[in-house]
């Protein structure tokens, strides 16, 4: 999806072995009013509203920074920076974790869900128990897992989960 999406929107940077490579795109490049529906064409469903929205609310709430601005987060307090990321249209608490884990340098975010819950309570002693991943019970999952690693907890949880995925996939 993102080679698609850099394909249409981006800059092309190099051509190689004669395969040309296209540079992420500006958030000026989907600015376009049709971006949702070219978006769609190329098969991005229901997130080619989030995408489109997201590139015209960072533009309209930062025009001095642009796509900059997220490079902003990093130097913020994680939970300011999760608050951020989630005004933006489609990003929930996950995937505000994801970005913050992965892309913001905040080590100690901790992207839950019902897997990453199961194993808090089988393998880790998180002992509250509930129908369903609550929001509640989304908060108090990463505190306990912070609680047990720290700094670094979402590189620890990072590691759970390759190990949980391996085990799922080999036995």
């Amino acid at each position: 999806m993102i080679d698609k999406l850099c394909k249409r929107f981006g800059e092309k940077v190099a051509t190689l072995d004669d395969t040309d490579y296209y540079d992420f795109p500006t958030l000026d490049a989907l600015q376009s009013p049709d971006t949702e529906s070219i978006l769609r064409e190329l098969g991005y469903g229901y997130r080619a509203k989030y995408i489109a929205n997201t590139a015209k609310k960072i533009k309209s709430d930062h025009p001095e920074l642009g796509e900059k601005w997220l490079y902003t987060l990093r130097d913020v307090p994680y939970l300011e920076a999760k608050e951020n990321l989630m005004e933006l249209q489609g990003v929930g608490p996950k995937v505000a974790d994801c970005v913050c884990l992965m892309s913001l340098d905040h080590a100690g975010s901790i992207p839950v869900d019902t897997h990453v819950w199961q194993i808090a309570s089988r393998d880790y002693g998180f002992s509250k128990k509930g129908k369903s991943l609550t929001s509640k019970l989304y908060v108090e999952v990463g505190d306990h897992f912070r609680t047990l690693f720290g700094e670094y907890a979402g590189w620890a949880h990072s590691v759970n989960m390759d190990i949980y995925i391996h085990i799922c996939i080999y036995i």
